[in-house]
């Protein structure tokens, strides 16, 4: 086996085995010390959402304790960059290739929200299944989502 495949084969199980599904019914990123809700906005309420609808849905999560925790948000861009990784695949609300781990439930959104604004009021989003970053109005809806993250110490 030639030495660069096997160092392709190592890192495509290592970002696989790093998210890992755990009994509270989220998705823990054993490299970054983060959980993920398993669905997204889109999967859990079937509607795409506006950035500030993104906020309400924050709130609602963190009111019904979702996965044991109230202190759910939408991630950071470098959040959101640990999120993507090529060598994953996932199915999006198209059935296209998203670049997430398989345990995230599939018919999900491909443009998630996150948490970075620029001067002129707009909010940075991830196509994942480019990894293209772009910021856009907050109030465009279609196709996009939430995915909701949290910080967790072991």
């Amino acid at each position: 086996m030639a030495v660069g495949s096997k160092m392709s084969t190592e890192k495509i199980m290592h970002s696989k085995n790093r998210f890992q599904d755990t009994s509270r019914g989220v998705i823990q990123d054993t490299e970054n010390s983060k959980e993920w809700l398993p669905k997204d906005s889109y999967g859990d309420l079937g509607k795409w959402m506006t950035w500030q609808e993104s906020m309400d849905y924050i709130f609602m999560m963190n009111q019904v304790y979702a996965g044991g925790h109230a202190d759910w948000r939408v991630p950071s861009k470098e959040e959101v960059l640990q999120l993507y990784d090529e060598t994953l695949a996932q199915k999006d609300w198209e059935d296209n290739e998203i670049h997430i781990a398989s345990l995230f439930v599939s018919g999900c959104s491909h443009y998630l929200w996150t948490s970075e604004k620029n001067d002129e009021g707009q909010v940075l989003r991830i196509d994942l299944r480019t990894k293209d970053l772009e910021f856009v109005a907050p109030t465009i809806r279609e196709h996009h989502g939430a995915r909701l993250v949290r910080n967790y110490k072991e």
